[in-house]
C-alpha cells in the first residue's frame, strides 16, 4: 500500500473509532500495567511518548487506539507517597512528568498522545487518599474536608492508599465530581476505575462515580475493575443501570496457563458472562493480553521478560478474547515483535471480534470447549464462527460440533475454513471435528455451500 493509501486508511480508522458508542465494540489499545511499573522510574513522560509513537506505527491502523496509564502515574517516587493537589486529588509526579508542573496535570501529555491519533486513559482507585484525610484537605467546591467523607472500614483490601467514601455525605459527590471534572479538563478519554467492582463490590460508590462521570462535559469510557469474585448477578445490575462501558470479570491475568492469574481461569468466567456480551453496548473484560515483552523491575511481576506463554497458548488467549469480544488491551512493551504483532493484528480474529453476534459457549465436555458466533458481515449469505479449545495440560483432543447445535440445517453441505491460515478444509455435512493440541485452539468459518447442484 502506498503512502497515500495508508493515510486514507488511517483517516478511516480514526473516524470509525471516535467513540465507543459508535463502534459497537469494546475498546482496543495498550495498557501500561504489564510492562511499565507505574510506581517506578519505568513510567515517565519520555517513555510514554515513545510508546505512543510505536503504537501509532504498529497498531493504530488496526484499531488499537487507546493508550492507558495504569496504577502509579501519580506516585512521587522520592517521597514514596501519592502526589496530591490541595483538594486531595491525584496529580502526576512532576519529576517523571515534567509537562505537568504548575496546573497542567496530564493535559499536555494527553494532547501529545491524541495528536498521534490515539485516545488517552488513566487509572483511578476508589475512594479518597489516606494522606488527604490525615491532612484534612478541603473538598473542592465545599467547606467540608476529606476526613468528613472518609470511611476507613471500606478501604480497598489490596491497596491501602485510599479510604472508601461515605456516599450519604453531601460532599461525597463533590469529591468524585472534582475527580471526573479534572480528568475531563485534561482531555482524558477512558477511566479505569479500580477496586469498585468484583468480590468486594461497593454498589453505592459505583453508582456515585458513574453518575459523576456521566455529568462531565466530556464523553469518557468507564471501565470498572478488578473483577476478582465477579458474578453474573452483579454484572447484570451494572449493565441494567448503565453504570459502565466495560467491567472486569476475573482477577489480574498474567503469562501462565494455570493458577489464579492463568489463562485457563478465563474460560468459566467468559462462559458465565456470555449472555451479557454487548448488552446495552457494554462488555465483560478478560483483562490485558499478556503477550510480548512483560514484567516489572521488582516485585511479584518481575523480572522483565518475554511472555512465558507458548505460541499455542498465546493463540488460544487471542482466540478466546476475540470470541468473547473482550476489550483487547495489549499489556506488552511497544514496539513489539513480529510474532506478537501478527497475533494482535490477525485480520480474521479482529473481524470476529468486531463483526459478530450471539457469541456463546456451545458446550464444555471435560477439557473440550466449543464456542459459536454468527458473523454480522458475512461474505456469503450464511457465515458462522466456531472456536474449539482444549484445556488439557498435556494431551491432544478430538473436538467436534454438530451443525444443528449451531442453528444450521441438517443434511446440508457447509464449507469449513481455517480462520488462522484461510485454508479450505472441505465440505462437511451434519458435523465437523478437529484435533486440537493441549492448551490449544482452532478457529473456523462455517459457510453454507452455495454451489449449484450439477
Amino acid at each position: 500500500m502506498d503512502v497515500a493509501g495508508q493515510t486514507l486508511c488511517l483517516a478511516v480508522v480514526l473516524l470509525m473509532t471516535t467513540c465507543l458508542s459508535t463502534c459497537g465494540r469494546a475498546p482496543w489499545g495498550w495498557n501500561s500495567y504489564d510492562s511499565m511499573d507505574g510506581y517506578s522510574p519505568m513510567m515517565n513522560e519520555t517513555a510514554v511518548l515513545q510508546i505512543a509513537a510505536a503504537q501509532r506505527a504498529q497498531l493504530l491502523y488496526y484499531g488499537y487506539d487507546h493508550l492507558v496509564l495504569d496504577a502509579g502515574w501519580f506516585w512521587n517516587i522520592t517521597a514514596s507517597a501519592p502526589h496530591l493537589d490541595d483538594f486531595g486529588r491525584p496529580l502526576p509526579d512532576p519529576e517523571r512528568f515534567p509537562s505537568s508542573k504548575g496546573t497542567n496535570g496530564l493535559e499536555i501529555l494527553a494532547r501529545q498522545v491524541q495528536d498521534k491519533g490515539l485516545k488517552f486513559g488513566v487509572w483511578f482507585l476508589r475512594g479518597i487518599p489516606v494522606q488527604a484525610v490525615k491532612d484534612k484537605l478541603r473538598i473542592y467546591g465545599t467547606q467540608y474536608t476529606a476526613d468528613q467523607i472518609a470511611l476507613p472500614a471500606t478501604q480497598c483490601s489490596w491497596d491501602n492508599m485510599n479510604y472508601g467514601i461515605n456516599t450519604s455525605h453531601p460532599a461525597a459527590m463533590h469529591y468524585y465530581r472534582s475527580i471526573t471534572d479534572m480528568f475531563s479538563s485534561w482531555g482524558v478519554d477512558l477511566i479505569k476505575a479500580d477496586c469498585f467492582y468484583g468480590g468486594e463490590i461497593h454498589k453505592d460508590e459505583v453508582a456515585l462515580f458513574s453518575q459523576a462521570v456521566s455529568q462531565t462535559t466530556r464523553t469518557m469510557t468507564l471501565s470498572y475493575s478488578p473483577g476478582n469474585g465477579a458474578n453474573v448477578t452483579v454484572a447484570q445490575w451494572l449493565v441494567d443501570n448503565g453504570y459502565a462501558d466495560t467491567y472486569r470479570i476475573t482477577a489480574d491475568t498474567w503469562d501462565s496457563w494455570t493458577g489464579a492469574e492463568g489463562i485457563a481461569k478465563q474460560f468459566p468466567a467468559a462462559a458465565a458472562h456470555a449472555k451479557l456480551i454487548g448488552a446495552g453496548d457494554t462488555y465483560p473484560d478478560l483483562d490485558l493480553l499478556p503477550l510480548g515483552h512483560l514484567g516489572h523491575l521488582s516485585g511479584a511481576h518481575s523480572p522483565p521478560r518475554s511472555t512465558r506463554l507458548t505460541t499455542v497458548e498465546q493463540r488460544t488467549a487471542m482466540t478466546l478474547w476475540c470470541m468473547a469480544r473482550s476489550p483487547l488491551m495489549f499489556g506488552g512493551k511497544l514496539p513489539t515483535d513480529d510474532l506478537t504483532l501478527g497475533l494482535l493484528t490477525h485480520k480474521e480474529l479482529l473481524r470476529l471480534h468486531e463483526f459478530s453476534t450471539g457469541n456463546h459457549p456451545v458446550y464444555q465436555a471435560g477439557d473440550a470447549v466449543v464456542w459459536h458466533a454468527v458473523s454480522t458481515k458475512p461474505v456469503t449469505l450464511v457465515e458462522h464462527y466456531v472456536a474449539f479449545f482444549n484445556l488439557a495440560v498435556d494431551h491432544s483432543l478430538t473436538v467436534a460440533v454438530n451443525f444443528t447445535d449451531l442453528g444450521l440445517s441438517s443434511g446440508e453441505l457447509y464449507s469449513v475454513i481455517d480462520a488462522w491460515d484461510s485454508s479450505n478444509l472441505g465440505l462437511y455435512k451434519d458435523s465437523f471435528s478437529a484435533t486440537v493440541y493441549a492448551r490449544g485452539s482452532g478457529l473456523y468459518r462455517v459457510i453454507k455451500d452455495l454451489t449449484p447442484p450439477s
